[in-house]
């Protein structure tokens, strides 16, 4: 994985973490939680020079979207991006059915030990970064 990406990911993790930290905590949801950071970090990546699409469903996959693609010149993925709780096959599968050059999974489950679990259905080209903002689960 290019270092680019790598410090990319690590610089997205700061931030979504400051998101969910300012999501009041009658309001944390595993959904909430989810589209807040997806809306989240859409906005960030508004900020480069790619164009970026939320929710994007690939070709003859139809179990779950990807929750953003970063898109150069109209064809060239260069960023997939997916939110959930734990790694899902779901996601994995989406993730893998199409070009790009950079995937990743954040995760935003409480219970480390299920999402070290999941892991399992992790593919070498997929990255995985877990969002922690908490020091003690709420």
């Amino acid at each position: 994985m290019p270092e680019d990406f790598v410090q990319a990911l690590e610089n997205w993790k700061k931030d979504l973490e400051q998101a969910w930290l300012g999501i009041p905590k009658p309001f944390r949801n595993d959904h909430t939680v989810r589209r807040t950071l997806q809306c989240h970090l859409y906005g960030k990546l508004c900020q480069t020079p790619y164009r970026i699409v939320a929710d994007y469903m690939p070709p003859r996959i139809q179990e779950r979207p990807i929750d953003l693609v970063a898109v150069r010149d109209d064809r060239e993925i260069v960023w997939a991006i997916c939110l959930d709780s734990v790694i899902t096959l779901a996601a994995v599968k989406s993730l893998s059915s199409f070009e790009a050059a950079h995937r990743a999974i954040f995760t935003t489950g409480m219970l480390l030990k299920k999402v070290q679990e999941s892991r399992f259905f992790l593919k070498p080209e997929i990255e995985h970064c877990h969002l922690q903002p908490f020091e003690k689960p709420f």
